[in-house]
């Protein structure tokens, strides 16, 4: 069976560098983003739910989803934000766990679950490990005014929807330290990875 590495962080944390360095070393990644991105494609069931939920002005003109206009409804609103992740739950769960079964059958040694909502969407319990990407408060909100061109309140609305990068990293196994260099976080993967393919030597 495969080690199944849970990769977690916040909004602007940099968790998407991460992420893209594990693909380009090679293993094989599950986007929790692209599989929510997928299960709303005009047409599909999930987007007929946020109709269903939200209302028709969440679409675009060509029928799309308007993430612009269903961001300004659940940053700010606790409850509706509960809301959407509770009507796409089942969509997504069940495209993780499908794309998860293709590759655990594909005999990969260790595959990665890009998930920003782990701990609360409950997929803290479907993997082994648990690896979050850090940063200092301060760092993650200047990054995120200056990735998406918003204001302080703005971006600080955006972060506190989101369980804080500290209660992360007391549930989780390693922490990747991405306050600095890029050369610096790939060093701290770099070891991450060392120790795994040792343990993986130990085993055989």
């Amino acid at each position: 069976m495969p080690l199944l590495l849970g990769l977690t962080g916040g909004i602007a944390s940099g968790k998407s560098t991460v992420s893209q360095y594990f693909e380009q070393r090679n293993y094989p990644l599950i986007d929790a983003d692209v599989v929510a991105r997928k299960v709303v494609e005009p047409g599909s069931k999930g987007l007929a739910l946020i109709v269903e939920a939200f209302g028709s002005e969440i679409l675009a003109s060509d029928q799309s989803l308007n993430r612009e206009a269903l961001g300004k409804i659940i940053f700010h609103d606790d409850t509706k934000r509960e809301l959407l992740n509770t009507v796409l739950a089942d969509e997504i769960k069940q495209e993780i766990v499908k794309e998860l079964l293709y590759l655990t059958e594909a005999n990969y040694e260790l595959i990665v679950l890009d998930i920003p909502l782990l701990f609360e969407a409950g997929y803290d319990a479907l993997v082994d490990q648990i690896m979050v990407v850090y940063v200092d408060e301060e760092t993650q909100l200047n990054r995120l005014m200056l990735r998406d061109g918003i204001p302080e309140h703005e971006a600080q609305a955006r972060i506190k929807s989101q369980m804080s990068l500290e209660e992360k990293v007391k549930k989780s196994d390693c922490v990747i330290d991405n306050s600095d260099s890029l050369e610096l976080t790939y060093q701290q993967l770099d070891i991450w990875l060392n120790n795994y393919k040792n343990n993986l030597e130990k085993k055989s």
